[in-house]
């Protein structure tokens, strides 16, 4: 917060200002974190293959102080040295899917959370520990015990990888507590765990005993009187002052959301929020060197970076900036700049703005949308493996309501091919009526995306759909066509689950595939959707094969380095005859 006196040259401001400026400045709720924005581009990325690091979901340190980043696109580890320099990969393409959070030990272990697919040590040696939908993993520093993140219960793993038992079960912390858990870290015999589903970060004991959590962290004195979203959620303690670091996605439902990172203290106490707002696509990692200073990765981007943070130094001043350190322009960055460049720029949590969005205005009703293709460096003969993001927001201005969302269809660039053959077929009703573990226990197999769906409900026995709902995408049919089935599954403002079929269709011209889904013509009376959002794309075997169920090329011309192109026409189709399209326009590298 930058509070500024205006008085004329020469004159003395009044006690009575000055007393309240201080006191603005020292309030919590308006206050940042004392930790200071050091570097933009912590690492170089040249060196390392394709010269960016894709989709760096993940970091640790080694105990020599060695950054470890996961590179999940490119299916790799990427090792640089403590002043930032690229200097190897680990298990670049050998992993079934890409590597995100990770865990370090010492002896120099290494742990690497393959998202959703289980969890895998990769140094020393490879050793697989856990099979389950894994969103996080962590290890007890002193006895070497590897804790996995899987969504309802933390399991517990012996170094070997055998399970550690309580009695003739294996342990499971947290089963009944959690339901939607992302992220995790250890420290001096606890574990802390955001869940999505009730937007807090539960802090368990690391022996299980008692079974429920010790202590509940729901982000009550942030700007936004609670935390906005800890779906792909990242958590880190500073060993310096046992500090807890919460990542909060303030953009649900954007495939480059902003986030916000919030400090407590050991005692849950809120401390403030960190300068800037480096996240633009989670889940994201962070991780802390022994003197405390902060690493955090960009999220799950097409070109990531690392950003670095001071050590936390209390008071009521700032750290100042490390010799020669500074933005990625080479200035030094403070609290209050880089604040203000994102108020600015990028927009708040109150009035969000997606970067390279596209937002249509109709009369009084507005429809936001972004799409996103990662990997952007792509083979410029044939395909490689490929995610595709897409979000849609829909609002009105202030006293209106928007008309009913009725058909969306969504047109892929020519040069991207879907292909399900091989994956196991998913049926509707096998996952409808259902919950989202349901709907998993089911079709797990068919699981080829996630995302989030929103409505206003103002009849909630009457809703076909939930306020807030989580979307897990699977390959299916629908009436006898390939389709990708969203099932929605939410609580509020009661349980309700909907399978919304897209079917899969041939589009002409620029694009070669259309997806079309068709939603329930009901009454505006219940409430109105306001956002849907999916990112799409599973790596899979199939008869001993490696296969894709998303693949595109970067067909530039020769000698041209890369190609500007129409990445997706999405058209949204509402009551009354009112339609809108949008056309965005995006790039990619030829190598």
């Amino acid at each position: 917060m930058n509070v500024q006196t205006m008085r004329r040259p020469g004159t003395r401001a009044s006690s009575l200002t000055l007393l309240l400026c201080a006191l603005l400045l020292l309030s919590p709720a308006a206050a940042f974190a004392n930790r200071t924005l050091l570097n933009q581009e912590a690492v170089k990325a040249n060196g390392a293959p394709g010269g960016v690091i894709e989709g760096p979901c993940g970091i640790a340190l080694s105990p020599s102080g060695d950054i470890y980043v996961s590179a999940y696109y490119a299916h790799a580890v990427y090792v640089f040295s403590a002043a930032g320099g690229y200097q190897s990969s680990l298990g670049a393409g050998a992993s079934p899917e890409g590597p995100c959070q990770l865990a370090s030990a010492p002896g120099g272990v290494l742990y690497a959370n393959l998202w959703h697919q289980g969890v895998s040590r990769l140094l020393p040696s490879a050793l697989p520990f856990d099979q389950g939908e894994s969103t996080g993993v962590a290890v007890d520093q002193a006895s070497g015990n590897v804790y996995v993140n899987d969504r309802t219960h933390i399991a517990v793993y012996e170094p070997s990888g055998a399970a550690v038992m309580s009695g003739a079960e294996p342990l499971l912390i947290g089963a009944g507590n959690l339901q939607d858990a992302y992220g995790l870290v250890s420290f001096e015999g606890k574990l802390y765990v955001p869940d999505a589903a009730t937007n807090t970060v539960k802090v368990f004991e690391a022996d299980g005993v008692p079974a429920g959590p010790v202590d509940v962290i729901d982000g009550g004195a942030t700007p936004e009187g609670k935390f906005v979203s800890l779906v792909d959620a990242a958590v880190a303690i500073d060993p310096t002052n046992g500090h807890l670091l919460v990542l909060d996605n303030l953009q649900p439902g954007y495939v480059h959301p902003q986030a916000a990172i919030y400090e407590f203290d050991g005692a849950g106490n809120y401390l403030g929020q960190l300068p800037g707002s480096p996240i633009h696509g989670g889940p994201s990692g962070m991780a802390l060197s022994t003197s405390g200073t902060l690493f955090v990765t960009s999220g799950n981007s097409e070109e990531g970076t690392v950003f670095s943070y001071g050590p936390y130094v209390g008071g009521g001043s700032f750290a100042p900036p490390a010799e020669g350190s500074g933005s990625a322009s080479g200035a030094s960055a403070s609290a209050t700049d880089q604040t203000q460049a994102e108020g600015a720029g990028q927009g708040s949590a109150q009035n969000p703005v997606a970067s390279t969005s596209e937002t249509i205005q109709r009369g009084r009703f507005r429809v936001g949308v972004d799409a996103s293709l990662a990997p952007k460096k792509l083979p410029r003969k044939g395909t490689a493996p490929v995610r595709f993001s897409l979000a849609a927001k829909i609002s009105a201005s202030e006293g209106s309501v928007p008309p009913q969302l009725q058909r969306i269809e969504i047109e892929i660039n020519r040069f991207g091919q879907i292909e399900p053959k091989g994956l196991p077929i998913c049926e509707v009703d096998r996952i409808q009526p259902a919950t989202s573990q349901a709907a998993l226990e089911a079709c797990r197999g068919s699981l080829i995306g996630e995302g989030s769906f929103k409505a206003k409900v103002l009849i909630s026995q009457q809703a076909p759909f939930p306020s807030d709902g989580k979307v897990h995408a699977f390959n299916g049919t629908w009436k006898g066509k390939p389709a990708i089935l969203a099932h929605v599954y939410g609580t509020k403002p009661v349980p309700t689950s909907a399978t919304i079929p897209f079917v899969i269709g041939r589009a002409k011209g620029t694009y070669g595939t259309k997806l079309t889904a068709s939603l329930p013509q009901v009454t505006s009376k219940w409430g109105y959707v306001t956002g849907i959002s999916m990112k799409l794309g599973k790596s899979f075997r199939s008869h001993g094969k490696r296969r894709s169920y998303l693949s595109a090329g970067c067909p530039a011309p020769k000698g041209f380095p890369g190609a500007s192109f129409a990445l997706s026409r999405a058209s949204f189709a509402f009551a009354g005859g009112k339609k809108v399209s949008s056309v965005l326009n995006r790039s990619c590298r030829a190598g």
